[in-house]
């Protein structure tokens, strides 16, 4: 059973993944705990469903990181001009910045969403789907922030 919903899990990142040169749309949270919380779906499935989901969004949250600091390296070839970054140095400043605040939103991840599970409903049966509820909606936010801009 369990792979049935990894495969499905699967399914879901693929689907949701936006096609090579198409805009990116805002990533919905809403849009990837829906399928998983249907009343159709029997509860045993929800909280592996969930799961998957995150997992999905994680790979796309990866992505999406790959992508900005793939921009951000681009902008070590620029040649200087007032009012842009441009150069290695702007580069490398940015690079450090966007790692560090990249870092201190992985740890906010895992202490808020994990204190939901250990904390804020003391590991009851329904504390693995809302920790997973949380990290959907907090990675689906964080796709959306991480999202390559004109520097």
């Amino acid at each position: 059973m369990r792979r049935v919903l990894c495969a499905a899990g699967l399914a879901l990142a693929v689907a949701a993944a936006p096609a090579a040169g198409a805009p990116d749309k805002p990533v919905s949270a809403a849009a990837a705990i829906r399928p998983c919380t249907g009343k159709a779906r029997p509860e045993y499935q929800k909280g592996a469903c969930l799961d998957d989901a995150a997992k999905a969004l994680r790979v796309r949250l990866d992505a999406a990181v790959e992508r900005k600091l793939a921009a951000i390296a681009a902008v070590a070839t620029r040649a200087p001009s007032p009012g842009s970054l441009a150069g290695r140095e702007d580069a490398e400043a940015w690079r450090k910045a966007f790692l560090a605040a990249q870092g201190a939103w992985e740890e906010y991840l895992r202490r808020h969403c994990d204190s939901l599970y250990d904390f804020d409903y003391h590991g009851g049966s329904a504390a693995g789907q809302l920790a997973s509820s949380c990290k959907i909606r907090l990675l689906a936010a964080r796709i959306d922030e991480v999202r390559e801009r004109a520097p």
